[in-house]
């Protein structure tokens, strides 16, 4: 009964994404006319550095960077993962209809490293959506969004998000991990670099995503990112700046953006090997903030990329306190009204850790992660959208000087939610489970973006307007045509890479979620089992906090043959659990019911699905359980 209840609900809400036609508002609304994309793009002419505290194109023009994260190639899916639910290149579109001239895209070192070697990683397949995508290796869907983003007038900020392609792999502290050494994560770089200097799709490069401090109980400096002129493996700095400079020497013309770590000593000095974090003992001896928000050692220890200066933009990261509820969203910032809401967030945060980069002159900020949890019944939720608004109006108070990059477009981040819901929202073009959400981007990423006077988006290329509902660069600036000296190099040409498809077969889905960084990280629990002849194996992975945590459950087949239809059963004396993405939850009596969805409820011989759940307290490091096939 249960089932025939979901299947019905999945059929009537299809229905209603096909059949009923959706409100739209002025902001909101999508072009009812196909727009001619035959305008196509000079590939070496959009190419962007920065001038004292803007980022300007080659005609020394200013722009502005607004945007939005989508991840995937991050993961074990080495895909966009809302292509499982949507035509994704109709999504594409529709992103730049919203107005959105940038795209950050996490990726993982070790697929840049494979692709550099010439081997190219299947990815999950999305053809039931996407069937010219059909039997198409990482390599070349990567490159085929390139192509799509570069049609519709979108650029892109390849991000290093981890180093291994695992769903969950950011909260690895260092940009090394396994086999990804130094020598490695260098290397991938400058192949990267290599191959796409002759293409300004890809304008620039995060270099790592969020380095931070290891995550158990003692913060151990070996095992974690600091900031400082030493020559330790573990300086970000020195690694941030190595790097750099060896992309630049085969690609000139790239955007460099260096993010922060998480802690600072407070007399500048790393000198113990065991951190002291420990605020509530009356000795903390670090600054913290965000994972990569903390941008202090830039005052004492600047990135040095000689020449090549004028390609270098720092890059914080900034949440609300669903994601983490840090010290500056407690007292009177739960009382205050947003005005002194947002001054609080300045002086107790922001200013200090990053903000003083572009008010001393140093250089033009990029918010390369910001964003939250608009919807739901989170105790939160009210201080969360006020940190929004916060952020929100210091962005457009900031234009020119501080871009940004709103996390994300995904549906599926947990502390965060995305742009693309299943609740409500209006339906777009090649949708099947997906809606946008309109309150989301109208209260918050909308007024952000960079527009015309008359409310036109503005894109980062000359030549192709940015989707239905923009102009180009050369549209808002009349089209200049003589340029002022800058630091454009004509690059070389790179022989062309066209990599043959490696046969492999394609494993099943398995869409999971990335929940954004909490400053500490559970050991993965050891759960009892209640013995049974399943051949179903359960791994867990948590993230927990003082007040709550989240948890993804990892469920492999390890027999020989498919099994359908699995049900997992807990004790609600283990668990409270608020929230559930990629499976449903349903209580009988003292046990909590897990069950898949429609295209997970199949696990193919020796393969993993995964789902998770977010609760409230504490959470057990051994639970029992058991698994029904």
């Amino acid at each position: 009964m249960k089932k025939q209840i979901l299947s019905f609900l999945l059929i009537t809400m299809l229905l209603a994404i096909f059949v009923l036609k959706p409100p739209v508002s002025n902001k909101t609304a999508v072009a009812d006319s196909i727009r001619d994309y035959t305008i196509t793009a000079d590939p070496n002419d959009d190419w962007l550095h920065v001038e004292g505290t803007n980022i300007v194109d080659k005609y020394g023009n200013k722009v502005w960077l607004t945007g939005a994260n989508w991840f995937g190639f991050n993961c074990r899916e080495r895909m966009f993962l809302d292509s499982y639910s949507c035509d994704i290149i109709a999504c594409i579109e529709t992103v730049a209809d919203k107005g959105i001239n940038v795209v950050r895209v996490p990726i993982a070192t070790d697929l840049l490293y494979a692709w550099s070697k010439g081997e190219y990683p299947p990815s999950t397949d999305t053809s039931y959506n996407n069937p010219n995508l059909a039997g198409l290796n990482s390599f070349e869907l990567f490159n085929l969004m390139l192509e799509n983003f570069k049609r519709v007038g979108i650029k892109v900020i390849l991000d290093v998000h981890s180093a291994e392609t695992d769903n969950m792999g950011h909260n690895a502290p260092l940009w090394v991990k396994g086999e990804i050494t130094e020598e490695i994560f260098k290397a991938a770089w400058v192949w990267v670099a290599d191959y796409y200097k002759n293409d300004d799709t890809i304008i620039g490069f995060d270099l790592k995503n969020e380095p931070h401090t290891n995550t158990g109980d003692l913060k151990i400096k070996s095992q974690s990112a600091i900031w400082d002129d030493s020559n330790l493996p573990n300086n970000w700095k020195r690694v941030a700046e190595e790097t750099a400079l060896m992309i630049l020497d085969v690609h000139p013309n790239a955007l460099i953006f260096v993010e922060g770590v998480e802690i600072y000593p407070k007399d500048g000095i790393w000198d113990d090997e065991t951190i002291n974090m420990s605020p509530w003992l009356g000795n903390n001896d670090y600054y913290g903030n965000w994972w990569g928000g903390n941008l202090r050692g830039v005052k004492d220890y600047p990135i040095d990329l000689g020449k090549h200066q004028k390609q270098l933009v720092y890059s914080p990261h900034d949440y609300g306190p669903i994601v983490f509820e840090q010290e500056w969203f407690k007292g009177e910032f739960i009382t205050a009204d947003d005005k002194r809401a947002k001054e609080i967030l300045y002086e107790k945060c922001w200013r200090d850790n990053w903000a003083y980069i572009m008010e001393e002159g140093i250089g033009p900020l990029f918010l390369g992660e910001w964003g939250g949890l608009t919807e739901g019944n989170h105790v939160l939720l009210d201080l969360n959208k006020k940190y929004l608004r916060s952020i929100r109006d210091y962005i457009l108070e900031n234009k020119y000087q501080l871009h940004h990059t709103f996390w994300c477009i995904n549906n599926d981040s947990a502390d965060t939610g995305g742009l693309l819901t299943r609740d409500e929202g209006t339906p777009f073009p090649g949708s099947r489970d997906y809606k946008w959400n309109d309150n989301k981007y109208d209260n918050y990423l909308y007024p952000t973006l960079w527009k015309t006077e008359d409310g036109k988006f503005i894109g980062l290329d000359h030549k192709v307007p940015l989707g239905r509902n923009g102009v180009s660069l050369n549209e808002y600036y009349n089209s200049p045509s003589t340029p002022t000296p800058s630091p454009f190099v004509t690059p070389s040409p790179t022989p062309s890479l066209t990599p043959s498809p490696t046969p492999s077969a394609t494993p099943s889905p398995t869409p999971s979620v990335t929940p954004r960084p909490t400053p500490s990280l559970t050991p993965t629990p050891t759960p009892t089992a209640t013995p049974s002849p399943t051949p179903l194996k359960l791994k867990t992975e948590v993230n927990a906090w003082n007040s709550g945590y989240t948890m993804t459950i990892y469920i492999t087949n390890t027999s020989s043959v498919d099994i359908k239809d699995w049900t997992l059963v807990l004790s609600d004396a283990d668990f409270t659990i608020e929230s559930i993405w990629n499976a449903s939850l349903t209580q009988e009596g003292n046990r909590l019911i897990i069950t898949p969805l429609n295209w997970n409820s199949s696990i193919a011989a020796g393969d993993t699905i995964s789902f998770g759940f977010q609760g409230s307290g504490s959470v057990n490091s051994d639970f029992e359980y058991y698994i029904v096939n």
